[in-house]
């Protein structure tokens, strides 16, 4: 199958009987694609199935989700009933739900760490317990950890989780020159690039919430309300334990969500595939690939039965005969998706006049759908966008830091700081030298008068250092 891949590619990209060739590609493509997510989506679909018979509560979002899903691979699959517009608007309605909830739950998490920032800095002061630092050993500590390794992709990384714990110790003004600078980088890049850069920043510290964010959670938003509303420098005991104590049972609920819904997508993106390629490879795929079919007839029993108990015993062994499958067909997927671009653009007049437009529109969706990017937009058309030139910049400069100066304006200065931290953590590391750095680390540690927030920097930093 390699060798078939490589000469079908070779000769396209040499012009050679396009007529034959560009409908043989994207047959081939196309069963590629859906052997791969029928593999794959077996045992997703057959992990979800036991997320969903564990959960006590079948009358979860997930779990609705997932049971709209088995409907879909009951009437396609099991029954083989031909795929319509109406099955394809509800797969990408399934899957916008999801999106819609991840969304939540992702500012959930930003706005939980902004708060927890501020609960570990006040904790050795709530609870009487404040010793004192080596600010100096801290400081060196910091620095031989960030260039234990000659590595700059290692160094930054390093560099910006010691960023997301540092104590903030400069004033607005720094912080918004740092954002100005930043910012300037981008200047000539493309617009996209820049307003994904500031969009990323602004959600970052809640300056966009997502549609909701106040209802889809009641417990989340009451736990964010009470976390927003604390008086963090008058806090008593009583009222940091039940903070933190509502702030793990936020947590819990939201890795719990997470790891469930990005479950469930994977399961939704290997399905889509599926319906998108079904037709043109169901019948080849079952007699050409030992693996296909063992694959279908996971996802088949799985569909009928109740739960996973109720499975027949030789379903287990149809795991064996999948096994290394998905390796296999990826590898043919990787040399004829590694031109599929070019073939779309290059080849796009042969591809009208073979009628094959809307397949080679399929695959590129699959492609997408099979990405690492879990939730990547599959309607965003690739391809450059303007530049962005000074005046652009500098109107999303100054926007910036207009919604970044009322925000910090209405909050109390340890969230403010956390918010800050937050922001310089998520961009580019914006000293330049080690020299730089050591000064930096000496700089906001040695300026830190607040033991309780150094301790807790101390403590944090000394956990990852050590890890």
């Amino acid at each position: 199958m390699i060798a078939t891949c490589k000469k079908l590619v070779t000769d396209i990209q040499r012009d050679k009987d396009l007529d034959t060739k560009l409908p043989e590609y994207a047959e081939l493509l196309g069963r590629q694609y859906n052997c791969y997510a029928t593999v794959k989506g077996s045992m997703n679909y057959y992990t979800m199935k036991e997320v969903c018979d564990e959960q006590d509560d079948k009358n979860t979002d997930v779990c609705k989700y997932f049971a709209l899903l088995t409907g879909l691979l009951d009437r396609h699959l099991v029954k083989r009933e031909a795929v319509d517009e109406d099955s394809m608007e509800a797969i990408a309605q399934l899957r916008s739900n999801v999106e819609y909830k991840m969304h939540i739950l992702t500012a959930y998490t930003d706005a939980y760490e902004i708060y927890e920032y501020v609960l570990n800095r006040v904790e050795a002061a709530v609870r009487d317990e404040v010793v004192p630092v080596d600010a100096k050993g801290l400081s060196e500590k910091m620095f031989d950890y960030v260039f234990a390794e000659n590595d700059t992709v290692v160094i930054n990384s390093k560099l910006q989780l010691l960023m997301a714990q540092l104590p903030v110790r400069m004033t607005k003004n720094k912080f918004y020159d740092i954002i100005n600078s930043t910012l300037n980088i981008y200047e000539e890049g493309e617009t996209t690039s820049v307003d994904e850069f500031v969009d990323m920043l602004r959600s970052a510290v809640l300056l966009k919430k997502p549609k909701g964010f106040e209802t889809e959670y009641p417990f989340l938003y009451h736990v964010y309300t009470d976390l927003a509303e604390a008086d963090y420098a008058a806090l008593t005991l009583p009222e940091f334990e039940d903070l933190t104590k509502r702030l793990n049972q936020a947590a819990t609920i939201i890795n719990n969500e997470v790891s469930a819904f990005m479950l469930l997508q994977e399961v939704i993106n290997d399905v889509y595939t599926i319906l998108l390629t079904i037709d043109a490879a169901y019948e080849k795929n079952e007699e050409d690939v030992p693996g296909y079919a063992a694959a279908l007839r996971i996802i088949k029993a799985c569909v009928k039965a109740e739960t996973i108990d109720q499975l027949p015993d030789e379903v287990m062994d149809e795991f064996f005969t999948i096994e290394g499958v998905q390796e296999r067909v990826y590898e043919s997927i990787v040399i004829l998706e590694a031109v599929l671009d070019e073939v779309r653009v290059g080849k796009a007049e042969q591809i009208e006049s073979l009628a094959l437009t809307e397949t080679f529109d399929r695959l590129d969706k699959v492609s997408k759908l099979l990405s690492t990017s879990l939730f990547i937009d599959l309607d965003k058309v690739s391809g450059k966008t303007e530049n962005a030139d000074h005046a652009y910049i500098t109107a999303k400069k100054e926007a910036l830091v207009k919604e970044l100066g009322d925000l910090f304006s209405s909050v109390k200065r340890p969230v403010y700081r956390s918010m800050m931290c937050k922001l310089l953590a998520a961009m580019p590391i914006f000293m330049n030298t080690q020299q730089e750095i050591r000064d930096y680390f000496d700089y906001v540690i040695e300026n830190c008068k607040d033991d309780s927030e150094l301790m807790a920097c101390n403590k944090l930093i000394s956990e990852m250092i050590e890890e």
